[in-house]
Formats: C-alpha cells, sequence, structure tokens
C-alpha cells in the first residue's frame, strides 16, 4: 500500500537521515517563506480579513499569528499564516513539484510552538517530511501522464498531505497514526481553481490557509486516536481518483524514500508573481536596460500552458487586486519596462494605480505558440524597429538558482515591509535559521 509507505517515511525520518544539501534547502526554504510571510502581513491582499477573523476564534494562546502581539489555538495560527505565506504569491515553487513553501512551514510551525519547546533539529525534519510529500504527490501527478484536472488548484489540492505530514511529524506521530493522518487530510482536500478562472478576487491570494488549518486538524486529530487508515493516495476515490482519473507514476511518489529528495528542484523567485511570469519578467528587465524609445507595442509569446496568465487580456492589462496582478505578464512587463525593476511596492495598492506602468500595459499584446519554451518580449517602436529578447530558463530554475545573497537581500527587503522588523531583527532571524539545528526552540522565530 503505497499510502502506509510514506507515511512511514513521514514519520519515521530522522534529522541524522538528512544530507547536508537537503539541509541547506530546507534552510532556504523556511527563510523564503517566513520572509513572503512577514512581508504580507501588511501587503498581503486579504490577509487583514483572515487574521481578523482567527484572532476573533482566538482558542488556547498556543501559536503565534505573525504580525499579531497574541497568540490563537494552532489551526487557526496555521489558518492564518497559510494565508500571508503565499499570499504576495512570492514563495517557493517547482515546475513539477508544486508550491512546496504553501506547505512546509506555516503547519509545522504553529504544531511546534503548541508543543512546546521543539528543537530546531526536529522542525527542520519536519520542514523536510512536509516539503517532501507535497512534491513527490504533485510530481507523481506531473509524471503520470495524466495531468491533473485544468479545474484544480493544485497549489492548495495537494498542499493537505505535506501540511498534515509536517504538523504530525513534530507531534512524533507513529508510522499508522501518520497513515491515520492521510486518511483525514483527504476528508478535507479541497481546490477548485474557479478563483484563478474567475479572475483572481482577494480570496485567491490566501488559500494557502485552507491545507495548512486542515494539515492540523488530521495531525491532531490522528494523534489523539482518530482512526483512517485507508488508501488515501493511491484508492479508486483518493487523491488520484479524484485528480488524476487515478493516474500516477509510483516511483515518483514513493521509490528510494529518504535517499532521493524531490524538493531539490524548488525555485526561490526572484520577483513576487507567479512562476509563468518570471520568462517575461527577465526579458523585460533585459530590454528595459537596453534603453530605447518607449515601444508603440508590446507583444508576449509563451506556450498554451501560460494563457491564464495572458488572459482576461483587459483584467490582466489593468489588475484589480494584488492577486490578479501577481498572475498577470502584461503588469509585470510594464512594471519591468516602467521601472528597470519588480518589486513588492508595485503590486501594493499606489503601485496598482502607476499611470505610467498601466500606459505601458495598455499596449501588451500576445500569442500562444507551443514551440516556446519559457517567454519572448518583444518591443516594436513606433517606426517598426523591433526589438526581441527570449528567456526559455529564469533565473530562479534550479538550473540558474538565486544566491545566497539575492535569498538574503529578498528576505531583508519582506522585512523592510514588515511592521516592527528591524534590520537588526531581520539579521538575528537570518542567524538563527543559518543554524536552526542548534535552536533549542524554534519558537524564537516568532519573536522580534
Amino acid at each position: 500500500m503505497l499510502t502506509r509507505h510514506l507515511a512511514e517515511f513521514a514519520a519515521t525520518l530522522s534529522f541524522e537521515q538528512l544530507p547536508s544539501d537537503v539541509v541547506r534547502l530546507a534552510k532556504a526554504l523556511v527563510l523564503d517563506t517566513l520572509g513572503t510571510t512577514l512581508a504580507a502581513t501588511t501587503l498581503g491582499e486579504g490577509c487583514g480579513e483572515v487574521v481578523a477573523v482567527m484572532q476573533r476564534l482566538g482558542g488556547p494562546p498556543e501559536s503565534t499569528i505573525f504580525g499579531c502581539t497574541t497568540k490563537v489555538a494552532a489551526p487557526n495560527a496555521a489558518f492564518a499564516n497559510g494565508a500571508l505565506g503565499h499570499a504576495l504569491n512570492y514563495d517557493a515553487v517547482g515546475t513539477e513539484i508544486g508550491h512546496t513553501g504553501v506547505a512546509a512551514f506555516a503547519a509545522p510551525f504553529a504544531v511546534a510552538q503548541a508543543a512546546g519547546p521543539t528543537p530546531g533539529a526536529r522542525f527542520l525534519t519536519a520542514v523536510v517530511v512536509a516539503a517532501e510529500v507535497t512534491a513527490r504527490l504533485m510530481q507523481a501527478a506531473v509524471r503520470g501522464g495524466h495531468p491533473p484536472s485544468k479545474r484544480l488548484l493544485g497549489g492548495q489540492y495537494f498542499s493537505y498531505f505535506g501540511a498534515a505530514a509536517g504538523a504530525a511529524h513534530v507531534l512524533g506521530t507513529s508510522p499508522a497514526r501518520m497513515h491515520s493522518t492521510f486518511g483525514v487530510a483527504l476528508m478535507q482536500v479541497a481546490g477548485s481553481r474557479q478563483v484563478v478562472i474567475g479572475g483572481d478576487p482577494p480570496a485567491k491570494a490566501v488559500y494557502g490557509a485552507f491545507p495548512n488549518h486542515g494539515g492540523v486538524l488530521a495531525a491532531l486529530l490522528a494523534q489523539a486516536g482518530l482512526g483512517a487508515e485507508i488508501d488515501a493516495l493511491d484508492g479508486p476515490a483518493g487523491l488520484y481518483g479524484l485528480a488524476t482519473d487515478g493516474h500516477f507514476d509510483a516511483d515518483a511518489l514513493a521509490g528510494e524514500l529518504g535517499q532521493r529528495f524531490a524538493f531539490v528542484d524548488v525555485q526561490f523567485k526572484p520577483w513576487p508573481a507567479s512562476n509563468h511570469v518570471a520568462p517575461f519578467i527577465e526579458a523585460a528587465l533585459a530590454l528595459a536596460a537596453e534603453g530605447g524609445p518607449s515601444p508603440a507595442t508590446i507583444e508576449l509569446a509563451g506556450s498554451s500552458r501560460v494563457r491564464d496568465w495572458f488572459e482576461p487580456l483587459p483584467e490582466r492589462r489593468r489588475p484589480s487586486n494584488a492577486a490578479s496582478a501577481a498572475n498577470s505578464a502584461p503588469f509585470a512587463v510594464a512594471c519591468a519596462l516602467a521601472h528597470g525593476a519588480v518589486a513588492l511596492a508595485d503590486y501594493a495598492p499606489a503601485g496598482l494605480r502607476d499611470e505610467a506602468v498601466l500606459a505601458l500595459a495598455e499596449r501588451v499584446t500576445y500569442r500562444l505558440d507551443d514551440r516556446v519554451d519559457g517567454g519572448i518580449v518583444a518591443l516594436v517602436d513606433a517606426d517598426g524597429r523591433r526589438r526581441e529578447v527570449h528567456v526559455a530558463i529564469p533565473l530562479g530554475d534550479p538550473a540558474r538558482p538565486l544566491s545566497r545573497e539575492r535569498l538574503e537581500a529578498k528576505f531583508r527587503d519582506c522585512c523592510a515591509h514588515a511592521t516592527g522588523v528591524s534590520p537588526v531583527a531581520a539579521t538575528r532571524l537570518i542567524a538563527l535559521i543559518a543554524d536552526l539545528e542548534a535552536l533549542p526552540d524554534v519558537g524564537a522565530l516568532a519573536k522580534r
């Protein structure tokens, strides 16, 4: 039974079994996700509403909602921090492994605080478990010859199990109870893509809340003895039965567990936008650096896989909110051309109303061409002169990873947008995470 096999891995993995490169990557994932979480405390679309409701629901003061001074029950903290972590669309992702950042931090951290002093080594192992379960579930679907339904929001759907596994690992859950954790997670799993197809209203930005909340609940219920040892992954109505008509790659799901780590293909984003937008941003930045007259027309070209990042074109040219803007290639390209950079401030309310950017975005057209890898940006001047840049593999891809220096700079920029996180506090957090396995209690990450 593949579900039990993955559950045994998630329950029994130890810090001592982790290769040094996996530990380094897990620390980078913590740093990056904490940074995007902190920035969203002031910039995250829809996060104010989420945090207000979770604070009102309250519960025992177990776990921190970042940006708040009071603690709430662990599931409520996981809901709020899960919303914050993905709200800016700046969190870690991978072409085949999905949004690993969504599941890897909020749920394990909430449970770590609630459980009492949790050593950094245990927490790092839980982060690896959460990221690896999420990555393998997504990769098995992608490689199974039957891609997940386009009606499915994979970043939410597949993250329930990673979040649940990470939370349960912090609790020291047995293999049998980890198996039940997966079963309870399946009973909650959701992820309709309609919130994207419908134009990315603010609720889309906070979808990371749901799998983290569900993951913590699944872990706590199974640890309390609620049995759900079912074929949660490979059963006829399990994860793949629902998402891919039962098709998946069994080796990608469960082959060489603990020896080969799928989440090492994670990509840390250089810019606060969807990963599908990155090639267009990089191409536009290269053209901006060349200088030249303002273009009469801006032509974008990409494969049919990025249609939703071009359409509906009126909304993508003039996004109504930050969530929509983060999924817009036309808006990001216009920012790059207008400012020579794409930054968090571009997705704040003032940035969305920047007339210079919006004027350029109105000149954007696009074409879909499945022969194009990555993205092409072409500027056509009034006299017909054409300048074009094609980026097939953007910065942030595993083949072109962000440097440690750039990752730390991203973290500092995120902290600069968070209330109460001074440059000194940002430096302290970077140091804590760099030596996280030696930290007696990871709750220190929530202190300022």
